[in-house]
């Protein structure tokens, strides 16, 4: 007969994201992930598998809680600054300047599964489209043409900038710098294009 679980998923799946986010994939070992979570770790096999399926798991709630605190109905230019903003709250408010998990995981991915290193880039590629979208927007308030995919690739560059340095423990003011410049140069593209 199996034992029915007694934890809250929720809980553990973030026990799991923290110890994650804060060492990396390859630091972070089994007695890491049993006091982050309180699981010995039979039980955490027995509920998730391997460590890389762990793993997966705390990317897919890091991207969740990313989105939702990007996802807040903010159209078009607007939109654009907000989210930059909201990297940099994330990111100064973060007493642990954790930067982003998925680019720290980034140097140590070529040992990582075929499936893990699609999960990560999936998780860049969203990043992108909910920028792309907000610059759609945007242009389409404005009434112009321009080549939105350098645009949106100058906004993804400076939520990674904001993010990377941010985790060296520069200063909130050069990260807000960084978002207010880039939002910036979108709404000369724009207004000029």
């Amino acid at each position: 007969m199996v034992r029915p679980r007694e934890f809250e998923l929720e809980e553990v799946s973030e026990g799991l994201l923290n110890a994650f986010w804060l060492r990396g994939f390859a630091r972070t070992s089994i007695p890491d992930l049993t006091a982050a979570t309180g699981l010995l770790p039979g039980s955490l096999y027995a509920a998730f598998g391997s460590k890389e399926d762990m793993f997966r798991v705390a990317v897919e709630r890091y991207v969740a809680q990313l989105r939702a605190a990007i996802s807040n109905g903010v159209r078009g230019l607007a939109g654009v600054q907000d989210v930059l903003d909201t990297v940099v709250r994330l990111t100064a408010s973060d007493p642990e300047r954790r930067g982003c998990l998925i680019l720290n995981t980034i140097p140590e991915s070529s040992s990582l599964s075929a499936p893990t290193r699609r999960q990560l880039q999936s998780g860049l590629r969203a990043m992108r489209r909910f920028v792309r979208d907000r610059l759609r927007e945007a242009q389409d308030d404005v009434g112009t043409s321009v080549d939105l995919d350098p645009l949106a690739a100058l906004v993804f560059a400076a939520a990674v900038a904001i993010r990377v340095l941010g985790r060296a423990g520069l200063d909130r003011r050069l990260l807000q710098d960084i978002a207010d410049g880039a939002t910036a140069a979108v709404r000369r593209a724009l207004e000029h294009g």
